[in-house]
């Protein structure tokens, strides 16, 4: 039986992952921090859910209110990554995220890792192909060195969002980079793998 502090961080928790899920919320901290405005508690010490609990509830909720459709449109976000990885094939991608992990939702972006001489190589590559296509940047660490920020490239194939983190190719193997919700290396899927998760 759960004491207490053990109910609010799997409160905690639940609230956040419908956030991310539901409502669209990418960041785990803010999801978490809004969970807690929500249920009108304070987040203290063992009573906040880490990330890797928050993502347990993201899949609970799955199995528990979309079993029969979210398998329909995580193969479609699956299709969509690999005809992007064929497109950019050039980059040497990794499938890596929610479609990898198994929790796309509605709100959900396909991301995809390249490996690059420069972000301007694949913006151009882009331009050439005529897919327009937005800029930002993602604070993310890789292997054992300090964060720092890398380019995003985001644009749309059939309503689905797709990201592009670019990597320096001098940094492609330096060490993977490292994940917000588990703090080891992220999983990734070359394309080879993300066939085989496509049957």
């Amino acid at each position: 039986m759960r004491n207490s502090r053990d109910e609010l961080r799997h409160l905690v928790a639940d609230e956040a992952a419908r956030l991310l899920y539901e409502d669209g919320m990418r960041d785990y901290r803010l999801a978490k921090l809004r969970a807690a405005e929500n249920l009108g508690v304070r987040l203290q010490g063992s009573a906040q859910p880490t990330n890797e609990e928050v993502e347990a509830a993201i899949h609970q909720r799955i199995q528990l209110f979309d079993a029969d459709t979210q398998p329909v449109l995580l193969r479609h976000h699956r299709e969509v990554a690999l005809e992007a990885m064929d497109f950019l094939q050039a980059y040497h991608p990794y499938l890596t995220g929610a479609a990898l992990e198994g929790t796309s939702s509605p709100h959900s972006a396909v991301t995809l890792y390249l490996g690059a001489d420069s972000v301007e190589e694949v913006m151009f590559f882009l331009e050439d192909q005529h897919i327009p296509f937005q800029t930002h940047e993602r604070r993310t660490r890789l292997g054992s060195k300090k964060q720092d920020y890398f380019p995003l490239l985001r644009f749309y194939v059939d309503d689905v969002e797709v990201e592009l983190m670019v990597f320096p190719q001098d940094d492609r193997f330096a060490g993977a980079p490292i994940s917000p919700i588990t703090g080891k290396a992220m999983r990734r899927a070359d394309r080879k793998k993300v066939a085989a998760l496509l049957g």
